[in-house]
């Protein structure tokens, strides 16, 4: 297979865009060649046979550079069916990842057009070291509670190789 897969995402702290460097060396190590970009700086679609996308869930949202690709590149799209993953939860409780999967279809529903291969929920980092802005103005306020918020990271880098192994395989297959 010699075109490349793209391997697209939204961040805000980094910890998606770890993610999406995993999962791209997973897709090399099973003998694909994948590009890693931030959707920012995407500019076309075309010499791509496949697309990986991934955002994180903040308070139920994407980010808005996510939307922005989506209508960027909306016509592409329509053909290329990208697999999406999401970072979401950051406690490791059933009912948080079900949440995190209705959200998500609650955003990608804003593109009817979209036809994703699939869209995996992974859990996510929360760490007010690497919170986003405006969100690092909460660091500055006296709030006690804030500052007992637990740093989490139940990013699961086993799974993560795992999903992205099945992703190749099925690329591998329809090549």
């Amino acid at each position: 297979m010699n075109a490349p897969i793209l391997v697209s995402y939204a961040t805000r702290g980094g910890s998606t865009a770890e993610v999406a460097e995993a999962i791209s060396l997973a897709l090399n190590g099973e003998g694909l060649r994948s590009i890693v970009q931030p959707v920012e700086a995407v500019q076309s679609l075309e010499g791509f046979t496949s697309i990986i996308l991934g955002a994180p869930l903040y308070i139920g949202r994407f980010p808005k550079p996510f939307h922005q690709f989506f209508k960027r590149h909306q016509t592409a799209l329509q053909i290329l069916r990208p697999w999406i993953f999401v970072l979401g939860p950051t406690r490791p409780i059933p009912s948080d990842f079900d949440a995190a999967r209705r959200q998500a279809a609650r955003q990608l529903g804003r593109y009817p057009w979209l036809q994703p291969v699939e869209i995996h929920i992974f859990g996510g980092r929360f760490d007010l070291n690497h919170v986003p802005q405006p969100l690092t103005l909460l660091q500055r306020l006296p709030i006690p509670a804030l500052r007992r918020l637990p740093t989490a990271d139940i990013r699961d880098w086993v799974a993560i190789r795992a999903w992205s192994r099945v992703v190749a395989l099925n690329i591998k297959s329809a090549a």
